[in-house]
């Protein structure tokens, strides 16, 4: 193998590591100096020369890693040095992220009774709260969880197609089956997949019929539940979503909702998997 190709080699594993690197939360920067210092030790200014980083900027990017504890300095008969604290400091941080994580689902789980006990004493009668973006579609979706009885669904579309991550819609589907959580969903064709989700607790729970679009044209998804109504406009260039959160407006939905739900064709998913 010649040097041009163990060159490329190595700079296409360099680049590998410093992609996965970033998916642990360091800048790319922040990766190039750790990945420098976990080849070998090195000083401010040697990093600066090697990686073309500022060398105020390397300063202050080594501080940072020093604080989550990734490189540490080493002294010995030629100077101080520093180095890397080897790949276990990274799986370090991921611990402590998760007692973190764990922490705070503690305090949320007192939290959440307690914040909606007040929004209860100053909920007015009639509001609309509107959202944009993904974020703001998460965020529309993670309220149904909040669901008492049941979710009503005018649909066509999956949660992926909503917030385009499958993994955040497993994530959504596993706590609305937690809470027990029970969905009908009403739209103008069925999924192309039966297996939208391997929830299976989710899909216990979920049921679905079909309505022709001549009978019902469903353009837009919307969600009941509660007293609120929750509309999701998108397409691949923008999203706004908006809640209405009126129990009269709920309540006339949910009867147009059941209407079409006893004209509807049921659709069983678990038998088809």
């Amino acid at each position: 193998m010649g040097i041009g190709n163990k060159l490329f080699i190595i700079m296409n594993r360099n680049d590998q590591l410093l992609v996965l690197l970033q998916q642990l939360e360091l800048t790319y920067d922040e990766a190039v100096l750790y990945l420098a210092l976990t080849e070998s030790p090195n000083t401010h200014l040697g990093l600066a020369t090697m990686t073309n980083i500022n060398r105020t900027k390397v300063y202050r990017l080594i501080n940072q890693l020093e604080k989550r504890g990734l490189v540490t300095r080493r002294t010995d008969d030629r100077g101080t040095f520093l180095v890397s604290s080897g790949p276990r400091a990274l799986e370090a941080g991921i611990i402590m992220q998760e007692e973190n994580i764990r922490r705070q689902h503690k305090a949320l789980e007192k939290l959440i009774p307690e914040l909606i006990k007040l929004e209860g004493e100053n909920k007015p009668p009639f509001a609309i709260h509107t959202y944009e973006g993904i974020e703001g579609f998460k965020q529309m979706q993670w309220h149904e969880l909040e669901a008492i009885t049941e979710v009503l669904v005018f649909g066509n579309i999956t949660v992926e197609q909503l917030v385009g991550s499958h993994y955040w819609s497993e994530k959504f589907r596993a706590l609305a089956a937690e809470h027990g959580t029970v969905t009908r969903e009403i739209y103008n064709r069925p999924y192309e997949s039966p297996n939208f989700t391997s929830n299976q607790g989710f899909m216990e729970k979920f049921s679905a019929r079909f309505v022709p679009p001549g009978d019902l044209p469903i353009k837009t998804p919307m969600v009941i539940y509660n007293d609120t109504v929750a509309t999701y406009q998108f397409s691949e260039k923008k999203r706004v979503g908006a809640e209405i959160i009126n129990a009269s407006h709920a309540e006339t939905m949910r009867s147009i909702f059941e209407h079409y739900w006893q004209l509807g064709a049921e659709i069983n998913y678990l038998s088809r998997k």
